[in-house]
């Protein structure tokens, strides 16, 4: 009894999360096991206990309601259907075979409870064991992400389900396949240790907020306590006062447990700003290192060109000389606009600021719009002596629709990587090393269902494993990128994916170390709609207030 209201008390404090609902849905759950196996042992019939222990079977609820409950909680994140899938569909088999022979065979009544159980008792376990190994896969995926308090609630949830489990799948399954009813006969008791675990983690970390869970129970046991009086009243005065007394304890009590409710959001509140400021403030010192270090370079070689043409210095150069000079003050001048670009454009995407056009999707010949902006690098390509060409385009997609501006800053900012960390075969000022053999980056397209992939693919210095999965955050950079430029921002691919995202596309690479990157962009053919970057770029914004 008062495991459930534990559960109602955690439902109620927050009715409409994710996780408060399926921590109370999983309490039900074990309830189902823990008062059938009850009933089993006190009744004396044999079709009504192998009724009541089929039933118990579907005790098997707790443990995937408590597995989806580990995966929303404590972010309270919604549930995917994928996620719903992996752990509802195991289920399935064992409720279609449940009414047959292959659950429960036979059951003899107390005193001696024999019980012949089924091929599917195994099942079970092994239902029971895959949901554990869910939950201690979910818990070492997100335990590093959590803040420390948040941290300590999910390790005492973690290990009060899992000891629970691991209780109940050898008391009660396995012990039950075995005829060892001894042991069954204790395992109900096995959830004494999930609750006293949720309890300790409720009131001594406050999950689920403690203060909203106090405030209710405080109301509830003060209604109960005056509402118990009309029992024993035989004065109607004095039951009519009664009744007056419980009304406005009750309006007392609303009242209190939503000022409680408001004090917890405003206190979530301000907390959530503390560590957004403090994550600003984390990007702003990310962008003042950045910034003094990429903008810094430019700027001396220009100041210095400008300052041999003041002094005349300059006029003592033969005309190679002076040029040089001058393609190198202009590449700098370059490269301090890709920074400044760069950068506008990133705190743009963040800042619901993006220079958009709301206009509908256009139709983009993928043909015409790849061989422009080939020959738009060709200066730079030749110059690196690079091979920059269109490979295989599916001729099944001739077209696309989308916001071609944007699609071009896709596919130039990918093109502009592949050219600088692919060495040319001979040296330039912008490339450390030389290479031996061909330079070639390859552009192509491939039709997949309602998509088109396209490819990028250069045979470069390629980017090492351990930096793929944040290669496309707000100024990621691998190591041997930066060793071979030390003048990028990182914010090219973080402005790619936001771009692609919002055509409703994904961006990956796969990559290898010393022989060469490739980027694919995966796009709809046709979005359904309007493609609007700036109304997602506003709406992703909204969803990280």
């Amino acid at each position: 009894m008062t495991i459930l209201l534990l559960g109602f008390f955690v439902l109620f404090s927050g009715f409409k999360k994710t996780a408060n609902r399926l921590y109370f849905l999983s309490i039900v759950g074990f309830l189902i096991w823990m008062i059938s196996d009850y009933l089993s042992f006190s009744s004396t019939s044999s079709a009504d206990i192998m009724l009541i222990e089929r039933i118990a079977t579907l005790g098997i609820f707790g443990p995937m309601f408590v597995a989806m409950f580990i995966y929303v909680f404590p972010e309270d994140r919604p549930l995917n259907k994928k996620v719903v899938a992996m752990l509802f569909l195991p289920i399935v088999p064992f409720i279609v075979a449940l009414p047959t022979k292959y659950v429960v065979s036979s059951m003899t009544p107390a005193p001696e409870c024999d019980t012949v159980t089924g091929i599917f008792y195994w099942y079970l376990a092994a239902l029971t064991l895959y949901y554990i190994v869910f939950i201690v896969i979910t818990f070492f995926k997100k335990i590093k992400t959590l803040k420390e308090n948040f941290k300590k609630q999910l390790i005492l949830f973690i290990l009060g389900t899992t000891i629970f489990l691991f209780l109940a799948m050898f008391l009660a399954i396995v012990a039950a396949i075995y005829a060892a009813y001894s042991l069954v006969i204790l395992a109900p008791f096995s959830v004494v240790i999930f609750a006293g675990f949720c309890a300790y983690a409720i009131v001594k970390y406050q999950a689920f907020n403690l203060k909203i869970l106090a405030a209710q129970m405080l109301v509830v046991s003060l209604m109960i306590l005056i509402g118990s009086q009309l029992f024993f009243i035989t004065n109607p005065i004095n039951r009519v006062l009664t009744i007056i007394t419980l009304f406005i304890a009750a309006v007392f009590g609303w009242w209190l447990v939503n000022s409680v409710k408001k004090e917890v959001k405003q206190k979530e509140a301000l907390e959530f700003a503390n560590e957004e400021l403090k994550r600003m403030d984390q990007v702003k010192n990310e962008f003042i290192n950045i910034a003094s270090h990429q903008l810094r370079t430019p700027v001396t070689v220009i100041k210095g060109t400008i300052a041999m043409l003041i002094d005349g210095t300059m006029d003592s150069f033969d005309a190679e000389t002076k040029k040089k000079f001058y393609e190198g003050a202009s590449l700098k001048c370059k490269k301090l606009e890709d920074v400044i670009n760069d950068i506008l454009s990133a705190t743009s995407l963040t800042n619901k600021k993006f220079n958009a056009m709301d206009t509908e999707v256009e139709k983009i010949n993928i043909q015409e719009f790849f061989t422009k902006m080939i020959d738009g690098f060709k200066p730079e390509t030749m110059e690196r002596e690079i091979e920059l060409s269109l490979g295989k385009l599916d001729e099944a997609v001739p077209e696309i629709f989308g916001q071609k501006q944007y699609l071009e800053e896709v596919f130039s900012n990918l093109i502009t990587n592949a050219i600088k960390y692919t060495p040319s075969p001979k040296q330039t000022p912008d490339v450390r090393d030389a290479r031996n053999g061909k330079a070639t980056i390859t552009i192509s397209s491939k039709k997949e269902k309602d998509d088109v992939i396209f490819s990028v693919k250069d045979n470069g210095i390629g980017i090492p494993t351990e930096a793929i999965p944040g290669l496309f955050q707000k100024f990621a950079r691998a190591k041997n990128a930066v060793d071979m430029y030390t003048d990028g921002t990182g914010l090219g691919l973080f402005i790619v994916r936001e771009i692609v995202e919002g055509h409703g596309g994904k961006v990956w690479v796969k990559s290898e170390l010393g022989k060469g990157s490739e980027f694919f962009v995966q796009l709809p053919i046709k979005p359904t709609g309007k493609v609007d970057i700036k109304q997602y770029i506003e709406e992703r914004a909204e969803l990280k207030l």
